[in-house]
């Protein structure tokens, strides 16, 4: 099993970068759009997990401020781009409200919680969980318009299925390695599914950029 989680862990490092690359090519076909920054977030995201894995073992503390830092810019991002695609009012009352109950969230974690020794588990929990419906009203909305004629070639279609598929199964075992965490075959498992969900999420995100048409 090392082996395997070893060849998925440098495959999805490796599409970090392909995508990151990618998204640069065809910035002209969305920078219109909210996704315009998301080149910026692909290179917050490069630098936040190869930092994190070459500091895990030598630089703990300095590595955990980094994806507490990134959980709060991450998350905020893809809100903000669903909050701005969306037109019914009511979804976006919802996200707004998502969205404050999010800060709240991170507030205590910032107060409550050491920012340099611990994961700020809650704040990613509700992140994923509120973005996760964000989804689902993203998908209501486009059932309800014109764009589901032409769904195959939206960007944000495909980041929201790669975002959708990997949060659904990334929560409950971000869940079990918080709160439950053993050193057993089970959690090696639990990371092996973890790192599967990160591949299949970049894997969706590259197919929307190379069947993207450009949108005003």
């Amino acid at each position: 099993m090392e082996t395997v989680l070893k060849i998925l862990e440098n495959t999805y490092l490796a599409l970090y970068v392909i995508v990151f690359l990618v998204a640069i090519i065809r910035f002209p076909l969305y920078k219109n759009t909210p996704l315009k920054y998301l080149p910026i977030i692909f290179f917050f995201t490069i630098a936040t997990e190869y930092g994190g894995y070459f500091t895990k073992y030598d630089y703990l503390v300095i590595n955990q401020v980094i994806f507490n830092i990134y959980y709060l810019i991450h998350f905020l991002f893809f809100f903000y781009v669903f909050m701005e695609i969306i037109d019914d009012k009511r979804f976006k009352k919802y996200i707004k409200i998502g969205i404050g109950i999010f800060l709240i969230i991170f507030l205590s974690d910032l107060i409550f919680t050491n920012i340099y020794e611990n994961s700020f588990a809650r704040t990613y929990i509700a992140g994923a969980g509120i973005l996760v419906l964000c989804i689902i009203l993203y998908y209501i909305n486009i059932l309800q318009s014109s764009l589901v004629l032409v769904i195959k070639n939206d960007l944000l279609f495909w980041v929201s299925v790669g975002l959708f598929l990997f949060y659904i199964g990334y929560i409950p075992i971000k869940i079990i390695k918080t709160w439950f965490y053993k050193p057993d075959n089970f959690f090696e498992l639990l990371i092996l599914i973890q790192s599967s969900l990160v591949t299949i999420m970049y894997l969706f995100f590259l197919t929307g950029f190379l069947w993207m048409k450009k949108r005003s």
